[in-house]
């Protein structure tokens, strides 16, 4: 099958796969059914990712291709993984938070799903750094882009936390009755995840545009 058509196919599929595992309401499907659910998600997402490596092996073949270097590929990950996480947080996170502002009884089972997910983001790092193992995993050019993303990302993080700050002191406080621990907490978490989601999307992107001007 061309490898463009499998794009066109597994991509899908993945989403689909981490919709029904992470964002669709818990179902009781019993113990066969689940299994089958979570082997045929991850067996959707091997695919993609050998998919994705065979890309990857094409381009370091090629005379022409610039090949991807081990910090543009950490960088394209973590915002794959750190979107994911983003995303299910922001679909089920109201859920975690019970009708008197504390922590629900779905919050555990939403804490897991997360964790699950920084998991499997762990075990993809590790696989890739024993294939880094033989390259040069830092320059200064790495250095540079690095230092650069993080300053976005204490940029962002310190706007979010001022906007919170600024709401807090000027609203009224019968506009805040949304405002329990909780939600406080839920709140603060997503900007945590949000400036690390802009933390890595400035270092592919600089990656790439000098990959690019290469």
């Amino acid at each position: 099958m061309p490898r463009s058509l499998r794009y066109a196919v597994l991509i899908p599929l993945s989403i689909l796969a981490f919709y029904l595992l992470f964002v669709l309401p818990d179902i009781d499907l019993g113990w066969p059914g689940g299994l089958a659910m979570l082997a045929g998600a991850w067996l959707v997402w091997y695919l993609l990712w050998a998919t994705m490596q065979e890309s990857a092996a094409a381009a370091r073949t090629s005379e022409l291709a610039v090949p991807v270097s081990p910090g543009e590929q950490r960088a394209w990950i973590g915002l794959i993984f750190t979107a994911a996480i983003l995303l299910y947080y922001a679909l089920r996170g109201s859920q975690m938070v019970a009708a008197d502002g504390t922590m629900a009884p779905e919050a555990s089972a939403i804490g897991k799903h997360v964790g699950m997910l920084v998991v499997v983001w762990l075990v993809v790092m590790r696989v890739l750094r024993k294939r880094w193992r033989d390259t040069v995993e830092e320059d200064e050019r790495d250095r540079g882009i690095r230092a650069r993303a993080n300053s976005w990302a204490r940029i962002g993080l310190s706007v979010f936390v001022l906007g919170i700050a600024v709401m807090f002191a000027f609203s009224p406080l019968d506009h805040l009755a949304w405002a329990r621990p909780m939600a406080v907490s839920n709140l603060m978490m997503t900007g945590l995840i949000a400036s690390s989601l802009l933390e890595y999307a400035v270092t592919g992107v600089a990656y790439w545009r000098d990959r690019r001007g290469s």
